[in-house]
């Protein structure tokens, strides 16, 4: 960190060590294990670890990257029972959070460490490329304020699909071209050249939880599975929808996968070379994309307004139906905690899992139609893209954001595309909210840190 203002780097420091210190307190709490013990186990997961890696993490000297940190953390919570810990541990979201935190101080630190001190002490000359213009959205990014950044894809014919990493490094997308991209986060450049097979549109795309692999669905029927690291596909294309494919789902232990096209579709994951149909397809009438719950739960929407929740595992209907909408439900989605169920269809419907009641007067979206929704990782916001729909007129698509503890609404509506969006997904630090539209653009946002009054 040598050159980082004193602010930054004192910052970024300061919290790396207190949460090396509260990992030594993890380590002594289950067992002590030493450096070597804990490579060895972390091995046994399928992630190998070096005992100077483990070390300096230990002690505070860096940070490592999101997989390496989380081993470790895996390894420690449960290291008595001879276990590591799986990813669905209720314990890793405060280490998620807090890796995220510092990442983003390391970043922020990288940052200060470029620009001008605004006091003129020590201060290095404004450079002719822009330094003034860097210092301007830096001060707009620390007041929590929205900027949209310029179009990432152009002329792809049509974004269908978006979905970002788990650790938020990279973002896939499925387009009109018959391919799937992948792109970095943060350059917003091609991480990698077009992921080619399907003959057809790619509608779906999604990471596995440990980022592993991309799924992908198409208008071709098929669904493929791609190593990322390879870029090459680990098994022959999942056949058997009788239709285009239009979802795909991880469950939260990456050992299922849901496929939606006509119907649902559920795969055993145990082996990804060899991927086992579970049951028959089942369920129909679909008018929105699934949404699969961090709890296991599976949403649909259907026509007349009704949203059923399912045991996906099981192939089961949980309950009576979910009812409010006064015509077909076109997006579900579930908060990260999976005890909330929001339902659109030209208004915004907030349901409570537990009681299967609603929780609020409905969302106004001003009679457009919700084409797709999803909320925040930390659950703040909810974010739903809407349009105008009405036999061939399509206006305009829009993206609405409301602040969660209230429910009133971000900002007045988000634009930047022409025509239908059908795409969106969140970053996992909740700033980034990605966008892809039928006109073949991939935009970028950075949502305000906090709601703005």
């Amino acid at each position: 960190m040598a050159g980082t203002s004193p602010a930054g780097r004192g910052v970024f420091e300061g919290e790396l060590r207190a949460a090396a210190a509260e990992l030594r307190r993890l380590k002594a709490e289950h067992d002590s294990p030493t450096g070597k013990e804990i490579a060895a186990r972390a091995a046994r997961g399928g992630r190998p670890l070096s005992e100077s890696g483990i070390s300096g993490t230990l002690k505070g000297r860096h940070l490592p990257g999101f997989d390496y940190y989380m081993t470790i953390v895996r390894v420690l919570l449960t290291y008595e029972t001879g276990q590591i810990a799986t990813r669905q541990h209720k314990d890793l979201a405060a280490w998620r959070e807090r890796w995220q935190r510092l990442q983003a101080l390391k970043e922020q630190a990288k940052i200060d460490r470029k620009a001008p001190d605004p006091s003129g002490l020590g201060s290095r000359p404004i450079e002719p490329s822009g330094g003034l213009a860097e210092q301007v959205v830096l001060a707009a990014l620390r007041r929590g304020e929205y900027l949209q950044l310029l179009p990432t894809a152009s002329a792809t014919g049509g974004v269908w699909a978006v979905a970002f990493s788990p650790d938020g490094s990279l973002m896939a997308t499925g387009h009109g071209a018959k391919t799937a991209q992948l792109w970095d986060t943060v350059t917003q450049q091609k991480a990698a050249a077009p992921l080619l097979g399907h003959t057809d549109i790619v509608r779906a795309v999604a990471f596995s939880p440990n980022g592993r692999l991309l799924a992908t669905g198409s208008q071709d029927e098929t669904v493929r599975l791609w190593d990322i690291a390879s870029r090459t596909l680990v098994a022959d294309p999942l056949k058997g929808h009788g239709d285009s494919v239009t979802t795909v789902l991880f469950s939260a232990d990456g050992r299922h996968l849901i496929t939606v096209g006509r119907t649902i579709r559920l795969w055993d994951l145990a082996d990804v070379t060899q991927p086992r149909k579970v049951g028959k397809p089942w369920a129909s009438s679909l008018t929105a994309q699934p949404a699969l719950s961090s709890t296991g739960l599976l949403a649909t929407g259907h026509p007349n307004g009704v949203a059923h929740l399912w045991n996906p595992i099981e192939q089961k209907k949980l309950g009576e139906p979910l009812q409010g909408h006064a015509e077909e439900v076109s997006a579900v989605a579930f908060s990260h905690d999976g005890q909330l169920l929001a339902t659109a269809s030209h208004d915004i419907q907030l349901w409570s899992v537990h009681s299967r009641q609603m929780i609020h007067e409905p969302l106004n979206c001003e009679e457009d139609q919700v084409s797709t929704m999803s909320f925040s990782p930390d659950g703040r916001v909810l974010a739903a893209v809407s349009g105008h729909i009405k036999g061939e007129e399509v206006g305009d698509h829009v993206v609405r954001l409301w602040d969660t503890a209230t429910w009133r609404e971000i900002e007045a509506p988000l634009g930047g595309h022409t025509g239908v969006v059908d795409a969106a997904a969140f970053s996992p630090d909740n700033r980034l909210y990605a966008t892809g539209g039928y006109d073949g653009l991939l935009r970028v946002r950075i949502l305000p840190s906090a709601p703005i009054s």
